[in-house]
């Protein structure tokens, strides 16, 4: 076993057998969750036995790009939907555009990263991925163009940098910064809805909202979860879009949490259903299992497990048209 800080997290790293071995909540090691990285799929049964959760290690939020912005705005709850309207009325009020540019140029990266950092800043655990990968972007400048919002002097008040992926023909929302005072949802929804009609117009036909740890209670919290499943965008394990992504994001993992002290109660799971899918693309059959009974359902079965010291928690505000399943994990306090 061995035990590293991430973030503020203290996880402690096991092989399958020791993971089966021991009873981890009866010994209460100095860490906040045990985890085997990759574990073969031979092993995914026992260790969900022995109270692991498996699961991606990062997910991807991907759509269809739609015909038109009405026909992507019914895919969308029906408040969202409604936040989504009454947000770009609000910004046409201040006086708010919201500007295409591309390609993406220096000058462009370090004022976004200057609202970005900002941004990051104010968040629990907030990393600054987008500093760290700047020369990397840049290096192909005609695969990124920024959505910019510019109040009515011309100033950057939020930017989300988007990826175009023209062999799968998406477009990945990858990094989003808001100015101070726009934390209200009213310009990231306007953000994300002109990023997606540049793809139309590009004539891309899937769009990305990122990836995102498949644990929301850490880097990302459940509220970002509930935005991203509520504005008509559903989870897929990053390595299947991604097959050649980075190894700490393309492997799976199985975690059993101890304890909720570095995480917020509740924390959600984003975690496999049965077994993997080991195929990969975007094509509608590769999505979608088509079934004349019942509605399309994702291929690979995902469900959700909420976190929480309180037994009586309502885990209503999680559910999901994709999920095959929510349940509660109720942790010791």
């Amino acid at each position: 076993m061995s035990i590293s800080d991430e973030n503020g997290v203290r996880i402690a790293h096991v092989g399958i057998d020791e993971a089966l071995g021991r009873d981890w909540r009866k010994e209460q090691p100095d860490a906040d969750l045990v985890r085997v990285k990759d574990p073969d799929i031979t092993a995914w049964q026992p260790l969900r036995e022995a109270g692991f959760t498996v699961k991606p290690g990062w997910i991807t939020w991907l759509a269809p790009a739609c015909a038109s912005e009405e026909d992507f705005l019914m895919r969308m709850s029906r408040r969202s939907r409604r936040g989504a309207r009454s947000s770009a009325a609000a910004l046409e009020e201040r006086g708010i555009t919201l500007v295409p540019r591309s390609p993406l140029d220096s000058a462009q990266m370090d004022e976004f990263l200057t609202v970005y950092e900002a941004h990051v800043a104010t968040l629990r655990n907030g990393v600054p991925f987008a500093r760290r990968v700047r020369e990397r972007l840049l290096e192909r400048p005609e695969d990124y163009f920024l959505v910019r919002a510019e109040d009515a002097d011309g100033n950057l008040i939020g930017a989300c940098l988007c990826e175009i992926d023209a062999a799968k023909s998406i477009v990945r929302v990858r990094f989003t910064a808001l100015g101070t005072g726009e934390r209200d949802g009213n310009l990231a929804r306007s953000l994300y809805l002109s990023a997606f009609q540049e793809t139309r117009e590009r004539g891309h036909r899937w769009i990305s909202l990122g990836s995102d740890p498949s644990t929301y209670g850490h880097l990302v919290q459940p509220g970002l979860f509930v935005f991203k499943s509520r504005f008509g965008l559903f989870p897929v394990p990053l390595k299947l879009l991604q097959p050649n992504a980075h190894p700490v994001q393309a492997a799976d993992e199985a975690d059993l949490v101890l304890r909720l002290t570095a995480l917020s109660d509740p924390s959600l799971h984003i975690a496999y259903d049965g077994d993997a899918a080991t195929g990969h693309g975007t094509d509608a059959a590769w999505l979608f299992r088509e079934d004349a009974q019942q509605d399309p359902a994702l291929v690979v079965p995902l469900h959700l497990e909420v976190l929480s010291r309180d037994a009586e928690i309502d885990t209503n505000a999680y559910r999901a048209g994709f999920l095959s399943r929510t349940t509660l994990r109720v942790l010791d306090a």
